[in-house]
């Protein structure tokens, strides 16, 4: 779809324009909010992303939710069958190398491949999100096919800098929706 294309680049390039240390401290800000949540204080194995480029850093998260005792999942792509598959890792500055084009996924001998019954949340990345919950991904499907086989119960929280936040974004059948998006700012609930 020629409209997403154009509003995936525009967003893209709004993300990038953001200072690194900028970054740093909305993703901190960002990071607060997430543990404040009672959706986090429920849950036990958690999958989030493991950031890129210009994305709300995840990393001291993820530090921070292993010191909590959670379980911590992270995803490598699978290119053959378009899909992510979820490893179980222990510490993820170590942990994480870079894979599929250069995105951070779990090295092989330090993870151990997990089934998504065994997911309680999921933090999920985004090129950007509306107020209504709908998510503009980087175009491939993989976290839209990973929704569809999650849990029902399993909440879904998308991070963003505000700056990634727009109007409106044209949504498919098959595009899922976010219903908890965390900014620097706010928490947007659908």
């Amino acid at each position: 779809m020629v409209q997403k294309k154009h509003l995936r680049k525009e967003i893209l390039k709004r993300r990038d324009a953001l200072p690194a240390r900028e970054r740093e401290v909305k993703s901190a800000q960002i990071a607060r909010r997430f543990f404040a949540l009672p959706e986090y204080d429920g849950t036990r194995a958690i999958f989030v992303y493991a950031d890129f480029r210009s994305e709300v850093q995840t990393r001291g998260l993820m530090v921070q939710m292993v010191r909590d005792g959670r379980r911590l999942f992270a995803s490598r792509t699978d290119p053959a069958d378009r899909r992510l598959v979820l490893f179980e890792i222990d510490d993820p500055l170590r942990d994480l190398i870079p894979g599929y084009m250069g995105i951070p996924e779990p090295r092989g001998e330090a993870s151990r491949a997990i089934a998504l019954e065994e997911v309680d949340l999921v933090v999920t990345p985004a090129v950007g999100y509306d107020p209504s919950g709908n998510r503009l991904g980087y175009g491939g499907g993989y976290y839209d096919r990973l929704f569809e086989q999650l849990r029902a119960d399993v909440p879904r929280i998308g991070f963003a800098f505000e700056a990634q936040i727009v109007r409106r974004i044209p949504a498919e059948a098959h595009d899922a929706r976010i219903p908890l998006i965390v900014t620097e700012d706010r928490l947007i609930r659908t």
